[in-house]
């Protein structure tokens, strides 16, 4: 079949998804995974006397032997269709292979999301591993260039334009430290994720007998699953918390790749991504060399981003259930995961193989006339003039060096204002750009620290 969006595109579905977690959600898979939920069911329902013996073991048996093919996710399809009902497609293909007096009990006491919302998170479970494996891949990337150019001096840049100095490696603690935060974050919703849905039709649970809650829990345990303290049918806030979650992934994602395009730009060309046997950058110039991961990132953020508002707007929810909401998630949770997991992935791809120049960083720092050394001589003056004073005469020369077509490093070895404070020796230690880098360099040993 014809795939008809992107993710599902046989040629460009990879730069859209993330190969090992888009199995999770592909239909097969997923409907072998609801019959399974069904056949756990209806053992544990047997354990506790809510269902016949007999009955549970032939919907077990049946659930696990039906072939998932394109003819049977057809008769589920018809089945769907003909009921209006979202699940009653499936439960009906499995009622006509059962003798009528088992099949009554198939689903008994179950309602919709007590299938689709324990199979997504069961999903999301193993997708979240992946995930985190590609977060320590990335991790692992950023930590080797931290230490690789720990004192690389560069031109830190606010608002576009050269600030101050800094270091490479500072820039890249920076987004290590910012995905190390992350990898705590997926580590702590774990703990709220892994719940069970098993609830019934208003989350009351009448449908499953005295023993309801025991059942719940077992059931919860047979899939690998926790049991809720209360039924989370109406409560979406851990869907929304985790789309949320891989939005910040990815608007780090994000972050990182819009760096590396601006300063893969010609004008600065201080790092480049890792150049590919065979790519092609441009099929009218030839010359061309893009930063074609740099800005998918940027696509599949935005869409995670649309995406996980779309999510939010589960969390209003009219009363006990409400299907505007859940089949919201439906679309955009897997879309949400799939996308995040590609970008995570990409990331880890690019940052391996991003090749840095760094005598062009300190080529860059140099241009401008030094322009970036006048917070350091104003430093220097402080304590001879008062700050304030220091600032202006700054200010000033800056100005009036620009104007002149002067080096700012040439009119502070020039002017008598400075000089009459600061002897040769001081003003020339000064006018070393890669000197003034802070504390660069120990703000990178301190994250590195924290990344073994």
């Amino acid at each position: 079949m014809a795939a008809s969006t992107m993710i599902d595109s046989v040629v460009f579905g990879g730069l859209w998804s993330h190969r090992a977690i888009k199995a999770l959600f592909e239909e097969d898979r997923r409907t072998c995974a609801w019959l399974e939920i069904i056949a756990v069911l209806a053992e544990v329902q047997v354990e506790f006397e809510v269902i016949p013996s007999t009955a549970g073991k032939a919907i077990a048996t049946c659930c696990r032997t039906i072939d998932v093919s394109a003819e049977f996710l057809d008769e589920v399809r018809q089945g769907r269709e003909a009921s209006g009902h979202s699940m009653q497609g499936l439960i009906r293909a499995v009622q006509v292979r059962l003798a009528p007096s088992d099949a009554q009990w198939v689903y008994a006491g179950a309602t919709v999301q007590d299938v689709t919302d324990t199979w997504l998170m069961m999903a999301l479970s193993d997708a979240r591993r992946i995930i985190e494996e590609g977060l320590r891949c990335v991790g692992q990337a950023l930590a080797t260039l931290a230490r690789r150019h720990r004192d690389t001096p560069m031109a830190g840049r606010t608002h576009g334009q050269q600030g101050l100095p800094i270091t490479f490696g500072f820039k890249v603690a920076v987004w290590l430290a910012e995905v190390q935060r992350h990898d705590q974050r997926l580590a702590e919703i774990a703990s709220r994720m892994g719940m069970a849905q098993l609830a019934g039709g208003v989350g009351s649970m009448s449908s499953l007998g005295e023993r309801g809650l025991e059942l719940q829990r077992r059931f919860a345990e047979r899939l690998g699953l926790s049991a809720p303290r209360v039924s989370w049918v109406c409560s979406r806030d851990v869907l929304a918390e985790w789309c949320g979650l891989l939005a910040m992934i990815t608007a780090t994602a994000d972050r990182i790749g819009h760096e590396v395009y601006n300063l893969q730009r010609s004008e600065i060309a201080e790092v480049r991504e890792g150049f590919v046997a065979g790519a092609v950058g441009s099929i009218t110039m030839p010359h061309k060399r893009n930063p074609e991961i740099a800005e998918h990132l940027g696509t599949l953020a935005r869409l995670v981003r649309h995406l996980a508002a779309a999510v939010s707007e589960s969390l209003v929810h009219d009363h006990e259930r409400d299907g505007r909401a859940w089949k919201t998630e439906w679309h955009a949770v897997p879309e949400v995961t799939m996308m995040a997991g590609r970008a995570v992935e990409l990331l880890a791809q690019m940052l391996s193989g991003l090749e840095v120049d760094a005598g062009r960083m300190l080529s860059n720092l140099r241009a401008f006339g030094g322009v970036v050394i006048s917070e350091a001589v104003m430093l220097a003056l402080a304590p001879r003039i008062g700050r304030d004073a220091a600032h202006r005469l700054m200010h000033e020369l800056s100005l009036t060096a620009s104007a002149s077509g002067l080096a700012l490093t040439e009119a502070v070895r020039n002017d008598r204002r400075i000089t009459s404070w600061l002897d040769a020796a001081e003003v020339e230690a000064l006018l070393d750009v890669a000197r003034h880098t802070g504390r660069c360099v120990e703000m990178v040993d301190r994250v590195l620290a924290g990344s073994t």
